[in-house]
């Protein structure tokens, strides 16, 4: 089971703030996949590099989001 599948799985079971945490990552892939998938189809410069700076910047908190996590569901959830 890959991290992914483990918090797609707890993530209706989790308190609030975990449920947050587990938003930010899913939010960051979505935002990478969909740039990854129209790269070509986006014309608008300023708006491709927006969405660019925002796959980055949600990027960097998911993966802080990711720790967070790992470390609450390794000590069995915010106490």
């Amino acid at each position: 089971m890959t991290n992914r599948e483990r918090y797609t799985e707890s993530a209706h079971e989790l308190s609030t703030p975990l449920s947050v945490l587990y938003s930010v990552v899913k939010d960051a892939q979505r935002y990478a996949d969909y740039l990854e998938e129209n790269s070509q189809g986006i014309y608008d410069q300023e708006l491709a590099d927006f969405l660019g700076e925002l796959r980055d910047e949600t990027g960097k908190r998911a993966k802080r989001a990711e720790e967070l996590l790992a470390q609450r569901l390794a000590d069995g959830g915010v106490h």
